[in-house]
């Protein structure tokens, strides 16, 4: 089993492993890239959705799916991601991803990491992007890092409850979907968590579901949180991952922000299958 960096700051890839065939010592070398890159791309795996669940729930416990009807009968815990059509209707969620995030930030406990396997790749696009938190939190101004500490921003599922997303009008339910999400309670997390295996700090808040900040005004909140998303997502702290045939990405969702990048239309289709590992209340 080999490691290479392949991003500046986060990223690496590994090759020479089998996860259908995976010992202890080679899992636990993966669990350490994982911790020391954030975000890992294993090669040139071939793994049926049982597979996939199996080597999932090495790294702990999985999710349960808000877009169940995208997952598979066979195996819930697995999510399809996908533009592609059957009788002219999706066969998985086609607006998954579609601005920065951190996974399940919206939960009573947050994601640890997402498991995303390539099961088709289209000809063009189809890039994910991924931001480095730790990086976001260093280079932060002191000023900037005093006057966030200690403050809870909160998180929404809805996206009918941001006004910074937009609502995919390739996706028919997508309306109706968000609407009955409102009535899910936010959650308020730190906007700096520290990381429980590595005990360093990272930014925490996404565009995509953080609204607020707790006991502010709107007014108040967006003066922080608007220079906040500038900041987290520049150039030096992004790594773009062109995906590969038989790709498995594993990112730490306690220290990463991602993104899909899209650039491709049906029928040049990008079909992946999706786990979540559940995390714990940041802190």
């Amino acid at each position: 089993m080999k490691v290479n960096r392949i991003g500046r700051s986060i990223g690496a890839e590994i090759t020479g492993v089998d996860l259908e065939n995976l010992g202890p010592q080679e899992f636990q070398g993966i669990l350490d890239a994982f911790h020391g890159n954030s975000v890992i791309a294993i090669r040139d795996q071939d793994l049926e959705p049982g597979e996939l669940v199996d080597f999932s729930r090495r790294f702990g416990p999985l999710e349960d799916q808000l877009n169940a009807r995208y997952a598979l009968v066979e195996h819930p815990e697995v999510l399809v991601l996908s533009n592609d059509m059957k009788d002219g209707k999706p066969v998985g969620l086609i607006d998954g991803g579609d601005f920065w995030h951190s996974d399940s930030s919206h939960r009573e406990k947050p994601s640890l990491a997402t498991i995303l396997h390539a099961r088709q790749n289209p000809r063009h696009g189809g890039d994910t992007e991924f931001a480095d938190m730790y990086r976001a939190y260093e280079t932060l101004p002191d000023e900037m890092k005093k006057r966030i500490a200690g403050l809870k921003g909160i998180h929404a599922v809805s996206k009918a409850k941001n006004k910074r997303v937009t609502i995919s009008a390739r996706r028919p339910d997508a309306k109706d979907h968000y609407e009955m999400q409102k009535s899910i309670p936010d959650q308020a997390w730190p906007l700096v968590r520290t990381h429980p295996v590595t005990g360093k700090k990272a930014l925490y808040l996404s565009a995509r579901f953080t609204i607020g900040i707790e006991g502010m005004s709107e007014e108040e909140a967006d003066a922080i949180l608007d220079p906040l998303f500038e900041h987290q997502i520049r150039p030096e702290f992004v790594y773009a991952h062109k995906w590969k045939d038989g790709d498995l990405v594993i990112w730490d969702n306690r220290c990463v922000m991602h993104r899909g990048t899209g650039g491709y239309t049906y029928p040049d289709v990008r079909t992946m299958h999706r786990t979540v590992v559940a995390g714990d209340r940041p802190f």
